[in-house]
């Protein structure tokens, strides 16, 4: 009888220890997945980054907001793009009433 408890406990431990050992693999396994994705995330920052300075600092281009105050005393924040673009706002005259034409 206490050869059955002494084999049963080392079945016990035994078990334990492998289940001890799967554990540890599949934590390191997780840690490594996590790890490939941060680098992966990492590179895809990096590459946004990279996108996102290019395209607001190109040289010899300077940026100004239509929401910029106005030098003069009349002028209208938000109002077109007056002069930022280098042409003044567009002027539209009025339509002309269409009739059609009697038969």
């Amino acid at each position: 009888m206490a050869e059955g408890l002494m084999a049963g406990s080392k079945m016990k431990k035994q078990m334990m220890q492998q289940q001890k050992e799967y554990l540890k693999k599949k934590k390191q396994k997780k840690q490594q997945r996590m790890k490939e994705i941060e680098e992966v995330r990492e590179t895809e920052k990096n590459k946004w980054l990279s996108f996102a300075n290019k395209a607001s600092a190109k040289k010899g281009v300077v940026k100004k907001s239509i929401f910029a105050s106005p030098e003069t005393a009349s002028g209208r924040v938000g109002v077109g793009t007056c002069g930022i673009g280098g042409r003044p706002m567009t002027e539209y005259s009025a339509a002309d009433k269409w009739k059609r034409a009697s038969k």
